[in-house]
């Protein structure tokens, strides 16, 4: 890394300086807004010469350029700040043409002091552009300006036309010669308003413009050069103090389609579609994408980094694409385009197969650590698994795995990326022996080692405990799995619908109000009007799943008294006609237990007591513990089914 602290004359070398600035095609659109500009206009006008205005991030690359061809830095971070300035001098330069046109017929000014507002505005021009010879025209961002070729010393993102309608600017306020025809929508988009914003401030005194033009070029910023992609980041995160920084996927992209340009001459414009399309299989997932994609496929000899053995990390992902990368840019595009419509068919299923209605389900769980696993098998041929129905088998497993993982924590979160790459890699050991994947290797492999579960017993123990206190998303998750096992064609409420904000229409209800401020009805039930041994029972149980059902609309039960929350009643939310109360039918809520020697239901029992509570939690417990244990478990009572 190499910094410096230089005025904006110096960077931008307006004397004969080979120097230029490219923003990366594909780098967010121009954002500055008037309250940027006029702050930044203000911070000049107002402040003494060589006022400190920040740093930019330039990537430095050239030590592949062609003998004769310029120097060009990728301008990383300070995008909007230079490109801002360069519009700013645009502005300053047409001002300063129309004050000539009119101090040439001023008496009060001699050929001196003409000569020294057209060299300021000549220098302004260099700042913006730099003319060089036709038989170099093949430099990177060589424009035709009439018969010669001209270099922008700042060279914005094409973006929303941004590259167009800078063009556009230049061309209008005479720094280019050829006319440039004016881009569609133009006056609508920032730039155009950047520039009339600057022209309209800009003060119409020939002394006053010189004066703005000489701070202009004493502005002092630190210019940060970096040798690669991956120490542009590390910038990033250490000087995270400017606006929103580029994310790892920005610069894994930028970097993407510039070596698709460099190494296998593919437009960058056609290099962004497809990154574009890949986008969409992995929508808002993309940093997670790029990390699961590697940990599933390092094994892959043009995939896997010598001096990355580990799994790929948020801190070591762009180092890791950038190796990958400049080796060959095209494979690995190719890779992450396939693979991304495999990981798209992950987390968005389609529901019409067996296969894809297991995934939906795994999704609801949390089971984003088993997509690189998934990501990998999905992607075998067909003739490595032992039956059609390995890859359901598998995901079946994980859904119990998972449920069980997630109530107890075991294994550690820390653990599960690396199991999944050690599965991954077992399998790949069998198919080189030539011997097939089945579901039987996958379990055994997964439940070894960092990857054995919590045992039945302390599974149990986690879902007889607070689980709502817990873990709200698995409160609800088995709350729901409970009342599946009674749907049918005829009997199924879509208890995963939401509202048009998001929001889960059926909610978890808490039977015994879970409210600091216990009702007086429900002291006297449960605890015989005494307030602090209601509150006791309170701490102690108010959250197991003993406690818990699911309501079309919480809030109307509440803190309803007992008799009150099991009478039926029709709501509709979200379209959806929804019975709420605890005698609505719902197979949850006629779950059987026993109280006083009786079979009950919460919807037939007359009054919900403290060990009401614990046996229709333990029945709940015993039914779950039934449906998660794996085949090789073996419980010594009778199922509870």
């Amino acid at each position: 890394m190499q910094a410096s602290e230089q005025t904006f004359s110096k960077i931008i070398q307006s004397d004969n300086g080979n120097e230029h600035y490219h923003v990366p095609k594909y780098q967010r659109a121009y954002s500055w807004r008037q309250n940027n500009w006029t702050q930044l206009f203000d911070d000049i006008d107002e402040n003494e010469a060589g006022h400190f205005i920040g740093s930019i991030i330039c990537i430095d690359e050239n030590s592949q350029r062609r003998p004769g061809h310029d120097l060009v830095f990728e301008l990383v971070d300070g995008q909007q700040r230079m490109t801002t300035l360069s519009l700013l001098i645009a502005a300053l330069y047409q001002k300063l043409s129309l004050c000539l046109d009119t101090a040439e017929n001023d008496d009060d000014l001699d050929e001196d002091d003409l000569d020294e507002i057209k060299a300021k505005r000549r220098g302004i021009g260099l700042q913006l552009i730099r003319k060089v010879k036709a038989d170099v025209s093949d430099q990177r961002g060589a424009i035709k300006s009439g018969k010669r070729v001209v270099l922008l010393r700042v060279q914005p993102s094409s973006q929303n036309h941004n590259l167009d309608d800078y063009l556009y600017i230049l061309s209008t306020s005479g720094v280019l010669v050829e006319t440039v025809k004016c881009p569609s929508h133009f006056g609508n988009r920032l730039m155009a308003k950047a520039y009339r914003y600057f022209l309209d401030r800009l003060p119409n005194s020939i002394d006053a413009l010189m004066l703005l033009a000489d701070k202009i070029n004493q502005l002092q910023l630190v210019h940060i050069s970096v040798n690669s992609h991956a120490n542009a980041f590390r910038l990033f995160e250490t000087l995270n103090n400017r606006g929103v920084p580029l994310t790892a996927v920005d610069i894994i992209k930028n970097k993407m389609l510039a070596e698709m340009e460099r190494q296998h001459d593919v437009s960058i414009d056609d290099a962004y579609e497809l990154w574009q399309e890949m986008l969409e299989d992995i929508e808002d997932v993309e940093d997670r994408f790029l990390r699961q994609f590697y940990n599933a496929f390092k094994h892959r000899e043009k995939i896997g980094q010598p001096s990355f053995t580990a799994k790929a990390t948020s801190s070591t992902l762009i180092a890791i694409y950038e190796k990958i990368i400049e080796s060959n840019a095209k494979f690995i595009f190719d890779e992450l385009v396939s693979k991304a419509k495999v990981y798209g068919t992950i987390t968005q299923p389609d529901e019409s197969t067996p296969l894809g209605l297991a995934l939906v389900d795994l999704n609801r769980i949390g089971a984003v650590p088993s997509n690189t696993l998934l990501m990998y098998l999905m992607t075998l041929d067909e003739k490595h698994f032992a039956s059609a129905d390995t890859l359901l088998s598998v995901v079946h497993f994980l859904q119990k795995y998972l449920v069980r993982r997630n109530i107890t924590d075991t294994p550690s979160t820390r653990d599960l990326d690396q199991l999944q790459i050690d599965v991954i890699e077992a399998c790949e050991s069998r198919i080189k022996a030539e011997q097939t994947i089945d579901p039987d290797f996958v379990i055994s492999v997964y439940c070894k080692g960092r990857g054995e579960p919590a045992s039945l017993e302390s599974f149990e123990s986690a879902l007889s405990d607070n689980l709502f206190y817990y873990n709200k998303q698995m409160a609800r998750y088995v709350l729901v799995k409970l009342d599946e096992r009674a749907h049918s064609r005829e009997y199924k409420p879509d208890f995963w619908a939401r509202n048009n904000k998001g929001q889960y229409i059926w909610t978890v209800e808490h039977i015994f109000p879970q409210g600091e401020n216990i009702p007086a009805h429900w002291v006297d039930m449960i605890a015989g009007g005494d307030n602090s041994l209601a509150k006791e029972i309170q701490d102690e149980s108010v959250h197991c799943l003993g406690n818990l059902t699911l309501s079309g609309y919480n809030s109307r039960l509440s803190n309803q008294s007992f008799d009150r929350k099991q009478s039926k009643t029709e709501i509709t939310a979200a379209g959806h006609k929804i019975d709420i109360g605890y005698k609505n039918g719902l197979y949850l809520n006629n779950l059987s237990f026993e109280s006083n020697g009786k079979d009950v239901s919460l919807s037939t029992i007359e009054q919900w007591q403290k060990g009401d509570i614990a046996q229709r939690n333990q029945m709940m417990v015993n039914l779950l513990s039934s449906q998660y244990r794996f085949d090789h478990e073996v419980k010594n009572n009778e199922d509870c089914e």
